[in-house]
């Protein structure tokens, strides 16, 4: 549509699309930044898995959406579109490094991360304050606890916080280690532990490990390495601006079964989004905020709990023999 008349860029900030086959999820999140209407849009895109065809349509709704005629803003548009299924991990961190090797900052979004409208400006405005900030590791979009009470400005810093919605700067992932070599590092393991439980410390370093071990660059646990490493904090705003929609009671993967999950799991999914209000009010230090991430962080009894209820939701929803084999390739590691 050559001649179609496109309105201005309203966020002069690039954001990355990261999608696969979830059409309706993924539609949900572009009419959202399609109202922001960013001054670059990078579309990253993993392949169809090979004999599946239920993927192969879902792929192509997904382009479909993202199509050039559906971009009717003056935009710069960049496409990475897999033609072969690489998967879940390593498709984020190829992604998020794809879009970082040639911006100073951005946002990032897949396709089940549907944001409010003041995500973008609430976005664009931190990655200029903290650009330079190397105590900032990155900017959430996400607030678990729904609206924290308890702070008077507009968002907190937290060694915590959600991967649902984000923004970061190039300067953040250019140390990102996708090899895990921070693992055999004892000095770098010590500035970890200093910053965790040790319950917490063990299981980061049990998962790291395990991502290590699968030969597949796992964004979630490499970014959390870094802010360990580097000793800087997240930022998350005061009120949710993230409504997750990836799981449903319908869907045909049981993995994917928001039945399956515990009701305090089950709470973060399609959360209520709010709308921030602007000027900012920015917190009088970069202090991290302990009462936030206790009201977070579920006790150990309460884990305990969780876990006891999923096990009894995976028997009551999907048998005896499916649940032991789905603990079976937990135990393997698969």
């Amino acid at each position: 549509m050559e001649n179609q008349v496109k309105f201005k860029a309203k966020t002069d900030v690039p954001v990355l699309l990261i999608f696969f086959s979830r059409s309706e999820q993924f539609q949900s999140v572009f009419d959202e930044v399609k109202k922001a209407r960013p001054s670059k849009l990078y579309l990253y895109q993993d392949g169809a898995r090979e004999g599946n065809e239920s993927d192969r349509i879902g792929v192509e709704k997904c382009r479909a959406t993202a199509a050039d005629e559906n971009i009717d803003w003056d935009c710069e548009v960049h496409r990475f579109y897999q033609e072969k299924n690489v998967g879940c991990d390593p498709s984020e961190f190829i992604a998020q490094k794809w879009m970082f090797e040639t911006e100073e900052m951005g946002i990032v979004l897949e396709d089940d991360d549907v944001p409010s409208q003041s995500f973008f400006p609430f976005c664009k405005e931190l990655l200029e304050r903290y650009k330079d900030d190397k105590r900032v590791n990155m900017i959430c979009g996400m607030n678990n606890n729904d609206i924290s009470k308890h702070v008077n400005a507009s968002f907190l810093f937290t060694k915590k916080g959600s991967i649902w919605g984000w923004a970061s700067w190039k300067r953040v992932l250019d140390t990102w280690d996708e090899h895990y070599t921070w693992l055999d590092d004892e000095e770098k393991l010590n500035i970890i532990k200093t910053q965790l439980t040790n319950e917490e410390y063990e299981s980061f370093i049990a998962t790291a490990k395990q991502h290590k071990n699968t030969g597949r660059a796992h964004y979630e646990s490499i970014n959390a390495a870094a802010m360990f490493i580097n000793e800087s904090l997240n930022i998350v705003p005061k009120y949710n601006m993230i409504t997750n929609i990836g799981i449903s009671q319908t869907t045909t993967h049981s993995v994917s079964d928001l039945r399956l999950l515990p009701k305090r799991t089950q709470r973060l999914m399609y959360k209520k989004r709010y709308e921030i209000e602007f000027p900012l009010v920015y917190p009088k230090s970069v202090q991290r905020d302990y009462k936030f991430e206790k009201q977070m962080t579920p006790n150990k009894l309460e884990r305990i709990g969780m876990k006891a209820e999923s096990l009894a939701r995976s028997f009551v929803y999907l048998g005896f023999k499916k649940t032991v084999n789905r603990i079976r390739k937990k135990v393997n590691g698969r």
